[in-house]
């Protein structure tokens, strides 16, 4: 089944179960759907300070209870607190429990009246520290979607995810967890000096509203939101789509001949809503310009910034024309040995 039929085949299986209104765009109607329960959480209980503390007292409400398990040493000490009827369930998930895994899902069979029904576990090992605030999310959203359907043993989360069911979670997660009403007022006040976003934009209101969220994802979320046209480029060292054909080709390998230089080059490009609207494409594999500020950061020391002015024409496609004309503002810091990041703006007149 092509993915987009599958797609639309989970948006309809939701929405019904959820009881939507069918002539609506359905991937909105279930955003707004899971909005609005989280809008009367809150003006029942009130607002907290940050969205780290809305994510902990919004999951109690759904009887859910999070542990965030660092490792394999993690997992054992969760099942040593575990009623011995459940260890069988838990030794199987800690059986799946690796690196390829975000977070889990487990229905209590064997529970005390006051303990939550569900416990969602957070993987917290090495690099999934970082994913941990959306990872929480994302194990909440499925417990808004699914209601009270989960009854089967436990449902694992791999960091590879591209069913739909996993697709439409993380689109309503993008959303929850950076959820509009607590998100926006802060992002508007960094921004009401000059209203430009900037890496230090992000930082700060990262810092304020959501402290256990990603750089990644906090960036992303404010990309969403902002009213210029801006773009993050993430780019780095590689070969086109043709010379990686040539590379990996048995019969080419055959045929004596220099192997092609990786390049630095746009490897994605995420864009806010007014620069989609811009016409300006920064596409997949272009060749990041010699001159480029985003190539002048390239290559130094972990976070290395470089920042300044330079014309949009000197971007080429592989054709050989320029994605649009102008001057832009870019941003570059060097992210690893060999990736950076750089937030590009339409410069003001």
């Amino acid at each position: 089944m092509p993915q987009d039929v599958a797609y639309q085949a989970e948006l309809n299986r939701v929405a019904r179960s959820l009881g939507l209104d069918q002539t609506r765009n359905l991937e909105d109607a279930i955003i707004d759907h899971c909005l609005q329960q989280l809008r009367e959480w809150v003006a029942s209980h009130g607002e907290p300070e940050t969205l780290d503390g809305l994510v902990d007292r919004f999951a109690q409400s759904l009887d859910i209870r999070f542990e965030e398990v660092h490792g394999y040493d993690g997992m054992t000490s969760l099942m040593e607190r575990m009623d011995p009827v459940e260890l069988p369930i838990f030794a199987a998930l800690r059986a799946e429990f690796g690196d390829d895994t975000d977070g889990a899902t487990v229905l209590r069979v064997n529970r005390q009246s006051w303990e939550p029904a569900y416990l969602a576990l957070i993987n917290c090992e090495g690099w999934h520290e970082f994913r941990r605030y959306f990872s929480k999310w994302h194990e909440l959203v499925h417990r808004l979607l699914e209601g009270p359907q989960l009854t089967f043993a436990f449902r694992r989360t791999t960091i590879d995810r591209p069913e739909p069911e996993e697709v439409l979670v993380d689109r309503v997660t993008a959303v929850l967890a950076f959820f509009p009403d607590m998100f926006l007022p802060v992002l508007r006040e960094e921004t009401a000096d000059d209203g430009l976003l900037t890496f230090g934009t992000v930082d700060r209101v990262r810092d304020r509203i959501a402290p256990d969220a990603s750089h990644e994802a906090t960036l992303r979320a404010c990309l969403s939101h902002t009213s210029g046209s801006v773009w993050l480029l993430r780019c780095a060292n590689s070969l086109t789509a043709g010379e990686e054909r040539r590379t990996n080709s048995p019969q080419l390998q055959l045929i004596p001949a220099d192997p092609p230089e990786a390049k630095l080059r746009v490897q994605s490009a995420i864009l806010s809503p007014a620069a989609a609207e811009s016409g300006v494409r920064f596409h997949r594999n272009m060749r990041v310009p010699d001159g480029s500020v985003v190539a002048q950061a390239f290559g130094d020391e972990w976070g290395a910034f470089v920042e300044g002015e330079e014309p949009l024409d000197t971007w080429q496609t592989s054709s050989g024309g320029p994605i649009g004309s102008g001057t832009i503002h870019v941003e570059s810091v060097q992210r690893g040995r060999d990736e950076v990041w750089a937030l590009v703006r339409l410069a003001t007149p």
